[in-house]
């Protein structure tokens, strides 16, 4: 059943008796997700979000991906309540193998992601430590989930559908004079077995609720792989977002907190970096929000310079800062 409407989801939830016949919930689609249809649902006292995985996502260029990925998704949050500390993610309430959803707890209406507060000019150093600890956590704890979880997660089939296809072997296509090195990039965090990666540690999947409150959400792409993928997918978002609202030293001291709190070194990181903005410019899912065509073109050489030689910086901050001279 595919829950397209509320009515869908209306009739879905009393379907499966999920909320009590006696009970009249609001049902709310939350916009802004390319990957699942996800509602908000209020019923009492109960704030719930329900996600349901899209087989083509929302997006121009054709891409799809296998909708079972959903269940990786709540698979892994629950795993991750064993070694994230309490309330960093939302907690599982209801899975449903068969229609491909999953329920979980909802964030208050006052939370904000990120990207909002990012996007509105607050660039918050706190936010940005409290996200590179978590992060930090899940990649060092990792090892403590359960040998099956390990297995099951290592099947990285969501994370070459959702990401190495549309980012790395689409790039290809478009640049086929950077194979060479995006082939590698592609083999060090395809085979490359190191931790749990979220894989889609983005700024909009981080909520910020009260008290500066951090919550980590969306773990469909998440899969036992290569740290570094991570750490460039959300530096490469602070990079955009310092280019985009002209806060680029504001940026940088984000980006230096961050790297200093995860504290841990990865290999490769500026070509993998370089890789992330070239993606966003021109991979099947390039950011909506830079349209200037000359900083496009100042952020795909400085991509194209760093997947080619990146690895040859003196260190990870100068290089990055050179990138804002």
């Amino acid at each position: 059943m595919k829950l397209s409407t509320t009515d869908d989801v209306r009739v879905y939830l009393d379907r499966e008796k999920i909320i009590p016949a006696s009970e009249r919930a609001s049902i709310i689609h939350l916009s802004g997700g390319v990957s699942s249809s996800v509602w908000k649902i209020l019923w009492g006292k109960s704030r719930w979000v329900l996600k349901q995985a899209l087989g083509k996502l929302n997006v121009l260029a054709d891409w799809f991906s296998d909708i079972e990925r959903i269940h990786r998704e709540h698979e892994v949050m629950q795993a991750l309540h064993e070694i994230l500390p309490l309330g960093s993610i939302p907690k599982i309430l209801y899975t449903d193998y068969t229609h491909h959803t999953y329920i979980m707890t909802c964030a208050h209406d006052s939370g904000q992601t990120w990207k909002d507060i990012l996007m509105k000019g607050h660039f918050d150093q706190t936010i940005a430590s409290d996200a590179a600890s978590t992060l930090r956590t899940m990649h060092e704890k990792s090892n403590k989930i359960s040998d099956a979880d390990k297995l099951k997660f290592g099947d990285q089939k969501y994370f070459i559908q959702l990401r190495v296809e549309p980012f790395h072997e689409y790039l290809i296509e478009r640049y086929p004079n950077l194979e060479i090195y995006i082939q590698q990039l592609i083999s060090e965090v395809t085979q490359k077995k190191i931790c749990l990666v979220h894989g889609d540690f983005s700024p909009k999947n981080m909520l910020i609720e009260k008290d500066n409150h951090f919550v980590l959400i969306d773990f469909e792409v998440a899969h036992w792989g290569n740290p570094v993928f991570d750490l460039a997918y959300c530096l490469c978002h602070l990079l955009l977002k310092g280019w985009h609202i002209n806060k680029k030293q504001e940026s940088l001291e984000l980006i230096e907190v961050f790297l200093k709190t995860y504290g841990n070194p990865v290999d490769n990181l500026i070509p993998h970096l370089g890789l992330m903005l070239l993606a966003r410019m021109d991979g099947k899912s390039p950011v909506n929000y830079i349209a200037d065509e000359e900083l496009k073109i100042i952020i795909r050489t400085i991509a194209v310079e760093w997947i080619k030689h990146g690895n040859k910086c003196d260190s990870e901050l100068q290089c990055i800062s050179q990138a804002y001279a």
